[in-house]
């Protein structure tokens, strides 16, 4: 529902002079420069096209917190229209042409500055496609100034002063005739006929200035929230893109209610964000947290209790509204939605990043999908303290890690998140069966050959999963905690390593396989080397002062087999290894993982397309 149509540009500068067309408050500030401001008013002046504005109605379902256009006059008036795009443009035009106050813009050095614009009369209907050159921008004082502001070389300070240099101020565009009989008068004092050049000049790039007229698309204020922001996304091509949260964010000003400063806080820093990330990023697993992800929660909380409302009421089928985190729910969740849960959200994204550390997943770029903190910290929030119990978190830990090491959450993640979050609150209650993900789920033995960075999800799960299961350091025999985890900087390293395998002659997409990795601190890694294991087992036994028992006791806890790294067996060891890695798996997914002879084509398919994204550029460096 939209209306194109043309408009004279002097109305349109005199409703924004009047406050009838302003901007929503979401709207970026003025960013043009003089380059751009001349360049503009140069393709007025020639009668060019210089693009389409986007307004929307007042009144309708969509409400915007409005402000004037920079260099405006606020008198309090209600607009009844909003400028969606144009608003440099108009900006531009307006501060250029209709105002009597200077621009202010930025420079070529981009060092903000105040301009007036004029225009050289015998430039103006000589130059023809250049008349750009024919525009002036001087300060303030109207005094242009070279070196270092010392000397002045046009002085336009007086309207004699313009007279004498035939300048024209485009701030008198629109009321041209007074100037320019001045300026007749002027110089047929001083015995000068400037007739024919004055009716040039006002039959040429003045009445081209006057009659211009700006095409506008106009969308009627029936238009949905949806459309209308979809739209305006769609033709913001040259401004900065806005996500769900800073549409609602404008959406919710209407109210007065400033959500990105109950977010980030604004200048105090007292936001959300950073009571669930908490003081020092102490809970660094979280610090990658959007915006959006909260809106996402506070909308699967909303939705899904207008959802149990409706079928209490006796709904049923397609007559229940949908449980969704979609971008249309998120632009459609109410402020007093938003009120509702986002409480209970905070302390769910919490709770969420307390769960993840006791799964050992502790620093934020080891998180398989983010959407799951999404999902977590919903559930979180829905149970309350009965999602604390052991048995919750058996739970909750089972499908984490069904959906992680299934591979699950790489598209299409907020229909599962619709899916999965009411369907895990009802089976933790007692109340469902288990999700449908845990169905769904599938891990193939050999995934583990093609698991070999960090761009896979089932990759960093995996490397927690070893930490959780107990695997101590080689050298100190430490546990993975939060604390060591930071201090002695554990990541996942090569057990048998990259200099020993290259030397054997051994393929990098087999030796760069999370198979031949395991979670070790710096130190311990820098005792590996690039030797092989039974020369620094032994140098560790030396220097640490370890028995060859306890060390082979360590190595244990990563499921390695002592003997082989003992006798350099590499094919023995990672066979051994794959064996016990797809046994823990199938146990955190508390089912047995796909054998060779038992994959299905999308198994396949998955694997075929994980080791062409995620493993050529690794495996042509090791090379």
């Amino acid at each position: 529902m939209f209306d194109i149509t043309k408009e004279d540009l002097k109305d349109l500068l005199k409703k924004v002079d009047q406050g009838k067309l302003q901007l929503p408050e979401f709207q970026r500030s003025y960013v043009w420069n003089d380059a751009d401001v001349r360049s503009l008013i140069a393709s007025v002046i020639k009668g060019f096209p210089v693009g389409a504005l986007l307004t929307l109605e007042t009144g309708g379902e969509l409400r915007f917190k409005p402000r004037v256009l920079e260099g405006a006059p606020d008198k309090g008036a209600k607009p009844e229209e909003l400028l969606l795009d144009g608003q440099q443009r108009m900006t531009s035009l307006y501060q250029t042409s209709f105002s009597q106050k200077p621009v202010v813009t930025k420079n070529a050095k981009n060092a903000e500055v105040e301009r007036l614009y004029y225009l050289d009369i015998k430039l103006a209907i000589s130059t023809g496609d250049d008349v750009e050159n024919a525009i002036i921008g001087v300060p303030a004082d109207r005094k242009l100034r070279i070196n270092f502001g010392k000397d002045v070389v046009l002085d336009l300070s007086t309207a004699e002063l313009e007279f004498e240099r035939d300048h024209f101020p485009l701030n008198r565009i629109f009321e041209a005739n007074d100037w320019l009989y001045d300026w007749r008068d002027y110089w047929k004092s001083k015995g000068r006929d400037v007739g024919d050049l004055m009716r040039d000049f006002d039959r040429g790039p003045v009445d081209r200035f006057q009659r211009y007229k700006m095409p506008i698309i106009r969308l009627d204020r029936r238009n949905s929230r949806e459309a209308i922001c979809t739209v305006f996304e769609k033709v913001n091509v040259g401004g900065k893109k806005l996500d769900a949260f800073e549409l609602v964010t404008a959406i919710y000003a209407s109210d007065e209610f400033d959500l990105r400063a109950d977010w980030d806080g604004g200048d105090k820093k007292g936001g959300r964000r950073h009571r669930i990330i908490g003081p020092h990023n102490r809970r660094d697993v979280l610090t990658e947290l959007a915006s959006t992800d909260f809106l996402q929660a506070c909308t699967l909380l909303h939705t899904r209790a207008k959802r149990l409302e409706r079928a209490q009421a006796g709904a049923t089928g397609k007559d229940l509204p949908a449980v969704s985190c979609k971008r249309e729910a998120l632009l459609a969740l109410p402020l007093e939605g938003y009120k509702a849960y986002n409480d209970a959200v905070e302390q769910g994204f919490i709770n969420a990043g307390t769960f993840l550390n006791e799964l050992k997943i502790i620093w934020h770029k080891d998180v398989p999908y983010p959407p799951l903190l999404v999902a977590l910290a919903s559930t979180s929030a829905i149970l309350g303290d009965a999602a604390d119990t052991a048995a919750a978190k058996e739970k909750l830990a089972q499908w984490f890690w069904s959906v992680v090491f299934g591979e699950l959450y790489g598209s299409s993640t907020e229909g599962r998140l619709a899916n999965d979050v009411p369907e895990l609150v009802d089976w933790i209650k007692g109340v469902g069966a288990p999700p449908r993900s845990l169905q769904e789920a599938l891990f193939q033995r050999d995934r583990l050959r093609s698991l070999r960075s960090r761009l896979s999800a089932a990759y960093k799960g995996l490397h927690a999963l070893m930490m959780k299961q107990g695997c101590l350091d080689f050298i100190s025999g430490k546990p993975t905690d939060i604390m060591t985890f930071f201090n002695e900087k554990i990541d996942i390293h090569h057990i048998f390593p990259q200099d020993w395998c290259k030397k054997k002659n051994i393929p990098p997409s087999v030796f760069n396989s999370i198979v031949n990795k395991t979670p070790l601190s710096k130190k311990s890694n820098i005792a590996i080397s690039g030797d092989a294991p039974s020369v620094y087992l032994k140098r560790i036994q030396d220097k640490q002062g370890i028995s060859a028992e306890k060390l082979d006791d360590i190595l244990r806890t990563h499921f390695i087999e002592p003997s082989f790294l003992r006798n350099d067996d590499f094919d023995g060891f990672f066979e051994a290894r794959l064996a016990r890695l797809a046994q823990i798996v199938g146990d955190a997914m508390g089912k047995p993982v796909v054998q060779p002879e038992g994959a299905d084509e999308y198994q396949k398919d998955v694997m075929d397309h994980e080791e062409t994204e995620e493993n050529e550029a690794l495996d042509a460096e090791a090379a």
